[in-house]
């Protein structure tokens, strides 16, 4: 028989599969071998061939010991001082945690869907746009989408968006201030004062500057200078409001 190498044989029964290791004095034994060209079939399916190849001694089928190990995740070491076989076993898989598995799968979600939006046909990012832009002016800041919601907030803020609503929410602010400040001059009985004058000389607001009028109103009526129709029309009927206004009741 070859002389023991670090891989040593281990016992393994021909049926039941179990194995046995035997510790005593050092002995030199002869032993009658018998090849049959032995497979080691693990779960199923036929292991590579050993480099030494598995024999049969009364009954029993040997094994290399570092060749099984191999086939199972286990080490093998030799301590030659001790006399000892070392075998360690692979350590377990880590347990997964399930929140962290969710947490990566989203993160892998959200960066294919932005990189197939970036990827998208201009066909269908005009129609998402456009669908966008619908759902953004009809239902505002809580449904809108992207590009389109934004733009489409825009308009729903100013649904108002008209010259002649514009020039009438003017108008009635303007009558206001015209009749306040004729109210104001007819007190001090200051007299030859024209209705432009009247505007800047109470109320600091320039008849040749319309974003004095812009910044008087801007936040009861959300004026935008970008809003051209309504907000040209607010000034335009604020001048005139309070013209009118302050003429009728100027006493001067």
């Amino acid at each position: 028989m070859k002389r023991l190498r670090l891989a040593a044989l281990v016992l393994v029964a021909l049926v039941l599969g179990t194995y046995s290791v035997a510790q005593g004095a050092s002995a030199a034994k002869t032993l009658k071998a018998v090849y049959r060209n032995i497979t080691v079939v693990v779960n199923n399916k036929a292991a590579p061939a050993a480099e030494e190849e598995p024999f049969i001694v009364d009954g029993r089928v040997y094994v290399p010991l570092r060749y099984v190990a191999q086939l199972v995740g286990a080490q093998v070491n030799w301590d030659d001082v001790n006399n000892r076989v070392l075998i360690a076993t692979a350590p377990a898989a880590p347990k997964t945690d399930p929140a962290k598995e969710q947490a990566k799968w989203q993160e892998g979600y959200n960066a294919g869907l932005v990189q197939g939006q970036l990827m998208a046909s201009k066909s269908a990012y005009d129609e998402g746009y456009e669908d966008g832009y619908d759902e953004g002016y009809e239902k505002g800041k809580d449904e809108g989408y992207d590009e389109g919601y934004e733009e489409g907030k825009d308009d729903a803020r100013s649904s108002r968006d008209d010259e002649e609503e514009g020039y009438d929410d003017g108008y009635d602010e303007g009558l206001d201030y015209g009749e306040e400040a004729a109210d104001y001059y007819n007190d001090r009985g200051e007299e030859g004062l024209d209705w432009e004058e009247a505007l800047e000389g109470r109320f600091n607001i320039d008849p040749n500057d319309e974003d004095d009028v812009v910044d008087e109103f801007e936040d009861d009526y959300n004026l935008d200078p970008d809003i051209d129709d309504y907000t040209d029309g607010f000034i335009q009927g604020f001048y005139d409001g309070f013209e009118e206004a302050f003429n009728d009741y100027y006493e001067g």
